[in-house]
Order: C-alpha cells, then structure tokens, then sequence
C-alpha cells in the first residue's frame, strides 16, 4: 500500500503553488507516496475554532503514515490543539520542518513549541544554538537540513546576460534596526553596515529591496515570487545573514541567487564545508566591510568571466538544493525513499542514525 504523508503547509493561501506540493507531485507521480496537503492559514478566516475543527476532521479521514509540519509558527496552536490532532491522525510518524532561525530578539513562536512537544524527528535550517533552544521542548533529534530553492521560484527562462542588468548590486532583506543602532534582529547592525557600504561605492548602480531601507535604490518590500527575476536585474548579489553564530544557517537567498545565475557574495555561514566556493559563484566573507571590497574587486572582472561564474552558481544549485531532494531527506528513513546521492544530502545521510519507522508521536 502506499504511504501517505499529511502535509500542514505554512503557505498563507491555498493554490498551485503551494511550498513543497510540486516535489510532493513528483514523488507521488514515482509512486513514492499519496500526498495530502492541508494549509491552516488558509483557513483562518473562517475563524480558529473553525479551522481547527477542518483541520482534525482532515486528520481523521487521512491517517496518515507521515505528518509533515511545515514551520508552524504563525498558526496558533496551542499544545491541547496539537495533541488533539495528532490523536485525530491516528498518531503517526510526525515530523516538523522549520525554515527560520529563532532566539534572541526572536523569541520562538508557541505554536512552534507545541508541535516540537508531538515531534518525532526535527528538521532545521539552523543547528548549534537552534538546536539548544529546540530541545527544552522536544526530546526529538534536531537535525540539520539546507536551504532549498522555492518550487515556485524555478523558471525554463534561461539566465541572462550580465548586458541585460540595470544594476550592479541588489540586496533583498530588510533592515531591522531602529534609531540606526538598536537591533531588532541579531546580526542586523552588520547587516546594515555591509549594505550601506555597498550602496556608497562611487559609480555602483545598488537596488535594495525589503522594509527599512530609505534613500536611492531603497524599493521596499518585494513580493517573494519576484526574487528570481529581481536578482537578475544586476550583475551581482549581496547579502549579510542575521543569526550568523548558528551553525548551518543562511538565508535562502543563498540557494536562490545562485539559482538566479548571479554571483552572491555573503557573509561566512558557520559549520558548511559543503558550500561551493567562487568557482560556483559564491564568495563569503567574514566582515560586513568585505561584502563592499569584494563588490569591487568583482565588477573589475572580464564581464565574460563573471557570468561564466554565474552560469557555475546555477548549473551547482539547480538540481541540488531542491524541495525533492529535501523531502527525501526528511521522509526517507519512515518511508523507505530512496536518498539523493548529491551532496550535501549523502553527508548527512551518512551522519544520521536510521529513524525508526513508525511507532507514533508522543501524545
């Protein structure tokens, strides 16, 4: 018999373009497994309680092998909510997947809380401190997963030439500090610095997207879908991650201005010896004054080179740091998938004790 997986996506509305729903397809499509997709946001305008009663009666009718939880934070579950829930599904195999970083000024959702209490296995973008901060709330492994590229941000329109860009630089992410020197975010001081100093190189045509930015090239906020397209607007692509200190983490402009086909220059993530280096279009450095130097030096280059650079950055990620790729990771060891032989997946495959099958989540 096939699995099934009941997937709570943290999508905002329901559609064709739901997070992970074309790598679900495609291993649906393989006979992997039935996918059955439910979206809690989407269903809040009918009110909590409402929600909740949809939400469980979906649980009841699926019973599923697996329940995949997608960064539940927004939705507010309480504990009682989960447990009710996952009691509904028959108490499956229950794995929640969290695509941010949280601590700090950040303060981890409830909602997060409760579902990491019901968690049979963690998957998360950030290690180290994440992980500390995870485990006072489940007793689950909190293992390490990468960025992925969107499903919705993959394109057949080929990367463009360097000719066609408007810009030189472009940046997406906000600024999150006020009075120019509290920090709103970790790492948002540095942040700024690196961008600003960016956007003050003499002759430097620099676009910012995200809220906070004020002054020349400051466009706002950008809707998600238009990350790819944006970034092709310039030659290169800048950025300097909040959360530096948690190991594995990066934003996922990382896999997604590679993909784009620009050069991405970043501050250094921690504890990612699979990271590519220059030759695949990626260039970390360890101050926020490096990411304006290392600009510099960059728009110096054989504009041939540069996107021949570009062209490396999308060829390594493409079918690397995919949403199947990443499924097959997180779902493998409970549904018996066969795991990708690509790195960084083999590594940590590799690193990873066998999950056990299915014996149910706590409850």
């Amino acid at each position: 018999m096939t699995p099934t997986v009941l997937h709570l996506s943290n999508d905002r509305t329901e559609g064709p373009h739901l997070s992970f729903g074309p790598a679900f397809a495609s291993l649906a499509a393989q006979g992997a497994l039935h996918h059955v997709p439910a979206v809690p946001l989407a269903l809040l305008h009918q009110g909590r309680e409402h929600a909740l009663r949809d939400l469980t009666r979906i649980a009841a009718a699926t019973r599923p092998t697996v329940l995949l939880v997608q960064s539940p934070g927004a939705f507010p579950w309480t504990p009682q909510d989960v447990a009710a829930l996952v009691r509904a599904a028959g108490s499956p195999y229950t794995v929640l997947w969290e695509g941010d970083a949280w601590g700090g000024r950040k303060p981890l959702p409830p909602a997060t809380a409760a579902w990491l209490a019901h968690c049979d296995a963690v998957f998360s973008v950030a290690t180290g401190e994440q992980a500390t901060l995870f485990a006072r709330h489940t007793s689950a492994p909190v293992r390490y997963i990468p960025q992925t590229v969107p499903d919705r941000l993959r394109t057949d329109e080929p990367v463009p030439p360097l000719e066609s860009a408007a810009y030189d630089a472009v940046h997406i992410g906000g600024s999150y500090v006020r009075f120019g020197l509290l920090e709103r975010i970790d790492d948002a001081l540095d942040r700024r610095r690196a961008i600003t100093a960016v956007r003050r190189l003499p002759g430097v045509r620099t676009a910012v997207h995200g809220a906070g930015w004020r002054g020349p090239g400051a466009h706002g906020p950008l809707p998600f879908e238009h990350q790819v397209r944006t970034i092709r607007t310039a030659r290169l692509s800048v950025n300097w991650d909040h959360f530096r200190r948690y190991a594995g983490f990066c934003s996922n402009r990382l896999p997604i201005s590679l993909y784009a086909g620009r050069v991405h220059i970043t501050s250094r993530v921690l504890d990612a010896p699979w990271l590519p280096g220059p030759e695949a279009g990626l260039h970390q450095v360890e101050t926020p004054s490096e990411v304006a130097d290392r600009v510099r030096e960059l728009l110096s280059w054989d504009p041939a080179l540069l996107h021949r650079a570009g062209l490396a950055a999308h060829d390594w990620v493409r079918d690397r740091l995919t949403n199947e790729n990443a499924l097959r990771h997180m779902l493998g060891p409970s549904l018996g998938l066969t795991p990708t032989a690509a790195e960084p997946w083999r590594t940590l495959a590799a690193a990873e004790a066998p999950a056990p099958h299915t014996t149910g989540a706590r409850v």
